[in-house]
């Protein structure tokens, strides 16, 4: 799409909330890509990514988390929003402690976030995505797929 183009626009596809850590760069933006979404999503990347939804460290975190949200569908009208938690994630250090398995965890919280954000943005749907090892290359796997592993 032509720049020009690009900046008329007034909606977009999705929305992409992922993790900060810049470990996880190259696999988070993968996603997108491999889903068709080239300048077509807005992106939200917190410590913890959809952590502040489902365990928020404080109230604060929570509301502006759900704000940013409904702020964006509000103006880009998307209909996706891809969830990317990742393996090793800094930010769920102090539950992944008390934690038997921190990949169950981070796809219990991605299920959790999921009728969170549908609650917040009518007609949209959540796609809860891990970023994790596999054949030893960090990818995001769709959170059922890294649930089997």
């Amino acid at each position: 799409m032509a720049d020009e183009a690009l900046l008329q626009r007034g909606t977009c596809a999705a929305l992409v909330i992922t993790c900060s850590d810049f470990r996880f760069k190259t696999a988070e933006r993968a996603l997108p890509e491999s889903a068709g979404l080239r300048d077509d999503y807005d992106l939200i990347a917190r410590p913890g990514a959809i952590r502040a939804l489902v365990a928020p460290r404080t109230a604060s975190a929570l509301e502006s988390m759900e704000e940013e949200i409904a702020l964006l569908w509000r103006v880009h009208t998307f209909t996706r929003v891809l969830m990317l938690n990742h393996i090793s994630c800094r930010a769920y250090d102090d539950l992944v402690a008390h934690a038997p398995d921190e990949r169950a965890l981070h796809i219990a919280h991605l299920g959790e976030a999921a009728p969170r954000i549908e609650a917040l943005c009518d007609g949209v749907t959540a796609e809860p995505y891990l970023v994790d090892l596999v054949d030893g290359a960090l990818r995001a796997v769709p959170a059922g797929a890294a649930a089997r592993r």
